[in-house]
């Protein structure tokens, strides 16, 4: 028999998203297999519309937006406390999940000694032969620049092999339930979104698991700048916890290299950004750093 599994999915007003992520979800193969959505506060009739189309599904209403990392901590307390999972896979609302997505994760997690985390393929939506990430995220501390491994490269099969990789993309990643018993839960000074799943990643791999990437476990994640367009919020604290990420998890050498990189970067990113028509998304970089709420 192999081992429960939880699936925790977060929204927050995206109910037409979440219930097409749960049509997928409850196609897996996997058993045995207990969905839970976690509900920030929405206020679309989420919660509603869940229970009477999805009974199976248990539901968290948290009754307030508690963010990315707090939503996700609610999910796994839970998940703790009824279901008593071996493993738990989060997913985002906007993501879409293959039949054999979640026993390819499992899989890869059994295979791999000491793997606590596994990252699957993945692509914007079905079809695509674009890759959106083949191997996770990839964090480099002398510069500060956190990239989609693979990210806008043609799937020709070059990343068909599993490997050990750096960072998993919270949208979509399998963790084993002894990683949580290790480190703790999600950091929610990350709050209400930013860089949470690259820090959890690498505290996991600080505590010695493993961070593997499952490709034959493929997933279509629709969100991003690049399928959400620009949000005001996700830019505003992506680019204020940006600087409390890198901190924590460099030296002082690496932080001492990012200070001096930064206002390069950063003239780079506004140059860009502002040839783009989005000069509103660089006024809210620098009121975010500048004014910490």
């Amino acid at each position: 028999m192999m081992a429960p599994a939880a699936l925790v999915i977060l929204t927050w007003n995206g109910r037409e998203l979440l219930l097409e992520c749960l049509k997928h979800a409850e196609l897996s193969d996997y058993r045995p297999l207990s969905i839970v959505v976690v509900d920030n506060g929405s206020t679309d009739g989420t919660a509603e519309d869940v229970r009477r189309l999805h009974p199976g599904v248990h539901i968290v209403s948290m009754g307030w937006n508690a963010g990315v990392s707090g939503g996700r901590n609610a999910g796994v307390r839970y998940a703790e406390e009824h279901l008593d999972p071996e493993y738990i896979i989060f997913l985002d609302n906007d993501t879409q999940v293959e039949p054999d997505a979640v026993s390819e994760l499992v899989a890869a997690a059994c295979r791999h000694e000491n793997a606590g985390l596994v990252a699957p393929k993945a692509f914007r939506k079905k079809g695509d032969s674009l890759l959106l990430s083949a191997g996770g995220m990839h964090f480099h501390p002398f510069t500060g620049v956190i990239r989609d491994v693979a990210g806008g490269e043609i799937d020709r099969g070059q990343y068909d092999l599993p490997r050990d990789v750096q960072a998993c993309a919270g949208y979509a990643f399998l963790v084993r339930r002894a990683v949580f018993r290790r480190i703790g839960l999600f950091d929610e000074t990350f709050n209400p979104y930013g860089w949470e799943d690259v820090d959890f990643s690498l505290r996991a791999a600080e505590a010695g698991f493993r961070i593997v990437y499952a490709p034959r476990s493929v997933v279509y994640h629709a969100g991003g700048r690049g399928g959400r367009g620009i949000v005001e919020l996700y830019e505003r604290h992506k680019a204020r916890n940006m600087l409390y990420f890198v901190r924590r998890h460099t030296t002082m050498l690496q932080w001492c290299c990012f200070l001096g990189i930064l206002p390069f970067r950063a003239f780079v990113r506004i140059v860009r950004e502002v040839a783009r028509g989005n000069g509103g998304v660089v006024w809210t970089w620098i009121v975010s750093l500048w004014k910490r709420d």
